[in-house]
């Protein structure tokens, strides 16, 4: 059974904010639902053109009056002012870019409710992924994933966040930080919508203080047991505590990771990070433990058992993410990387006995070129898995895929490096760009990805966790 949202007025303080929201939700551009909510504020009403079934009109409502909107459900379209003249609501097409909540000079028509509040209808495909469709397919849909920041936007907002920083003593680095993130997410896309980030500096500023807080008390307390015992009690309490934050790390990295996505939206649904803390604990632990005893050997199926942990337990509304990779698929490439290791480092080392005579300076040299296959084999050893990790990636009946090359990996790096060091730094911004587009051109969605059930299913998290990643400037940016 379908229904109708109406929108009959607006008691919400941020305009602003809701207007984004409104055309996150909808597809639209931010004129178009400024105009919108301007209307409804004045005592205007709104509907939605199209009917949609009782649960997604539920989740709908919810989240329309969690923003500030009056919202009523009527089991048939009423005559309500629509708002003509200003705005006019279209269908939109599969391929269309209109309404995704750009500013600028993107087409002014608005779309309808995206996935997770009507359905989809259709099984979504994306092109050029070497996929063929059979008569007895379901319909697809173009699924591109893109980018579309410049080295110029981010630049802009990098240098007001380094001079305010440096103005306010470090204290504005959380809110710059925030600013940095929210464009290059809201920069990309996804099926022609983009991302959407709500988070805060002062989310991050307050996890940060209490982090410096309980960090504070732990070294006070080491200054204490040196104070009693002495300064040798005092060292050993400053290695065991040492010790203690590197086993502690993955907790850090849960929490991180939990804020991160649970700020991450895309078409008004919120991603979110499910895996447990105690959980990151103990596969941490043996991971380390296993490889140690194993020589190294048990470091791919450690490799693969992160990513499973990490992914599987991602979730976008109410669907998690799925992760199949094994380590026995990435064991034979670890060991021709072990190999290459081992002959490069004692390439150099037997050099004296295969080359009599040869001086100290040409031995230099000779240690300093073998380190270039072995760099540009780790490179090409990193692509490899990225594309394995994607390759294994699942959602909602789509696999991701990854189509980067070594080659081509290696020399966004290389161009990228002598972009940062001929510039002293300052091409920073553009090498993140290219970066990012980069991944986007790779990254694409093979099979019939139906996104028609996903819900919203919020998940409380705090910025502690990211607070204490940045105590350690730890990356924990998995790729999701």
């Amino acid at each position: 059974m379908s229904c109708f949202l109406t929108l009959s007025s607006f008691v919400g303080e941020d305009q602003d904010a809701a207007a984004k929201k409104l055309a996150l939700m909808f597809r639209m551009a931010p004129q178009q639902a400024s105009t919108i909510l301007k209307k409804i504020s004045k005592g205007q009403a709104w509907q939605t053109p199209q009917g949609i079934s009782d649960k997604q009109a539920a989740v709908a409502e919810n989240y329309l009056k969690a923003i500030g909107f009056q919202v009523e459900r009527s089991g048939q379209q009423e005559f309500v002012d629509q708002i003509a003249g200003t705005v006019t609501l279209e269908d939109e097409s599969p391929n269309d870019e209109a309404g995704l909540g750009l500013s600028g000079n993107e087409d002014e028509r608005g779309g309808w409710l995206p996935s997770q509040l009507p359905s989809t209808g259709n099984d979504l495909r994306p092109p050029g992924n070497g996929g063929t469709t059979n008569p007895g397919d379901p319909p697809s849909r173009d699924m591109p994933i893109g980018f579309h920041g410049t080295g110029g936007g981010l630049f802009k907002i990098m240098l007001i966040n380094w001079i305010l920083t440096l103005l306010t003593l470090g204290i504005y680095y959380f809110w710059g930080k925030t600013k940095v993130r929210r464009y290059l997410l809201e920069q990309s896309s996804f099926a022609g919508d983009r991302f959407y980030y709500h988070g805060t500096g002062g989310e991050l500023f307050k996890g940060a203080l209490i982090f410096g807080f309980i960090l504070t008390l732990f070294n006070l307390g080491i200054m204490a047991i040196g104070s009693v015992w002495g300064p040798q009690a005092e060292m050993i309490a400053q290695i065991g505590s040492s010790y203690l934050i590197l086993i502690l790390l993955p907790v850090i990295m849960v929490g991180a990771f939990r804020y991160r996505l649970s700020r991450t939206a895309w078409r008004g649904i919120r991603l979110s990070f499910r895996g447990k803390r105690k959980s990151a604990l103990w596969l941490y632990i043996k991971g380390y433990i296993f490889t140690f005893f194993t020589l190294g050997m048990y470091w791919p199926y450690f490799t693969v058992r992160k990513q499973k942990f990490w992914r599987s337990n991602a979730y976008f509304g109410s669907q998690s993410f799925s992760y199949d990779g094994e380590g026995k698929d990435i064991l034979k490439v670890f060991l021709l990387m072990i190999l290459l290791y081992v002959v490069c480092m004692a390439l150099p080392v037997a050099l004296p006995l295969l080359v009599p005579g040869i001086s100290k300076e040409q031995s230099t040299i000779a240690f300093a070129v073998v380190w270039i296959p072995l760099i540009i084999g780790f490179l090409y050893y990193v692509v490899y898995l990225d594309r394995y990790h994607w390759s294994k990636t699942q959602f909602a009946g789509g696999t991701f895929n990854y189509d980067a090359t070594g080659r081509q990996w290696f020399m966004l790096k290389f161009t990228n490096f002598l972009l940062i060091v001929f510039t002293v730094g300052l091409a920073l911004p553009l090498a993140t760009i290219r970066s990012r587009r980069f991944l986007a051109d790779h990254l694409s969605v093979v099979g019939n990805m139906q996104l028609s059930q996903v819900v919203q299913e919020a998940q409380k998290s705090s910025a502690l966790g990211e607070g204490a990643a940045d105590g350690f400037d730890m990356d924990i940016d998995i790729g999701l």
